[in-house]
């Protein structure tokens, strides 16, 4: 990251920056996700497929061009908050002292806390896109992957990739956060975010009921709120969805069902990309709009 006084060079570096960190990162890492799952080892890992089903290429083409736009937007905010940073008009508390505010325990601290602010914020966002006056002209975008892979993880709107994005310069204005700290942050959001598209769930049994696992997330909890469009809000975690009464009812179970796949013989053949995606998935989900 460049550390310079503010000109048009440093400004046009810093956007430069920012591009290059935000594509080289995602693209190769939900590429790889996507050519080993759906591709490569698509037919042995087949019984551990969410939905029993795969999407159309022309579903897939569009979730690598409207991650591209998600990336740019990403990009232009970090550039806009470092400008106005820049001006004294942004306090941003980012600091490179690894020993400043107590060192090591802060950074962890620190860290636990955005966690937490950035699950609280994408559930209400993501909430807010779900009302029906905003819906059809912006989360839809993200919804068209009624059967995401690893690529749908930013395939948004631009409007909502803007939304999604602004919890985090709110963050640092706020509370102060080791620059390395901050970087491992957006990387593990980036690859929660990446692994809960997988489309194929890799827990174990129970995991979803266990007292304790059952407040993380799963890739079986956010696959259904992309075919049931109405619940299962979260990000990382299972705690708002809790305790707002959000799950769908039948979350746990359908996990189980999930994952028992695993141990049933394979009794058809698996399909190829060639194959016309369907509305329903053989497990007994429907689609629907959200009315919220």
């Amino acid at each position: 990251m460049p550390q310079c006084d503010l000109s048009f060079d440093c400004v046009l570096q810093f956007t430069r920056y920012q591009l290059f960190m935000n594509f080289v990162r995602y693209y190769p890492i939900a590429g790889l996700a996507f050519l080993v799952l759906y591709i490569w080892k698509r037919k042995s890992l087949w019984a551990y497929k969410i939905q029993d089903k795969l999407p159309k290429w022309e579903h897939i083409s569009r979730e690598i061009k409207q991650s591209a736009v998600t990336l740019v937007v990403f990009s232009f905010v970090g550039v806009f908050v470092f400008v106005l940073s820049k001006m004294g008009y942004l306090p941003i508390k980012v600091y490179r002292d690894a020993e400043k505010f107590g060192g090591f325990p802060w950074m962890i601290a620190s860290f636990v806390l955005l966690t937490i602010w950035h699950e609280t914020w994408f559930y209400w966002a993501h909430r807010l896109m779900h009302h029906k006056k905003i819906y059809p002209h912006v989360h839809l975008m993200h919804h068209k992957s009624v059967n995401p892979t690893p690529i749908a993880a930013y395939n948004f709107h631009w409007i909502e990739a803007f939304v999604e994005v602004l919890y985090l310069p709110i963050f640092l204005c706020v509370v102060p956060v080791y620059f390395k700290v901050m970087i491992f942050h957006t990387f593990y959001a980036m690859i929660l975010n990446i692994i809960w598209h997988f489309g194929f769930e890799f827990l174990p049994k129970g995991f979803a009921s266990h007292p304790i696992f059952k407040w993380i997330s799963t890739s079986t909890h956010h696959n259904m709120h992309h075919q049931k469009f109405n619940g299962n809000y979260g990000l990382y975690f299972n705690f708002w969805d809790r305790v707002m009464g959000t799950n769908f009812p039948n979350y746990e179970s359908y996990y189980d069902t999930v994952v028992e796949k695993r141990n049933l013989p394979i009794t058809k053949e698996i399909p190829s990309f060639a194959i016309e995606e369907k509305e329903v998935s053989s497990l007994g989900l429907g689609t629907g709009k959200s009315n919220t």
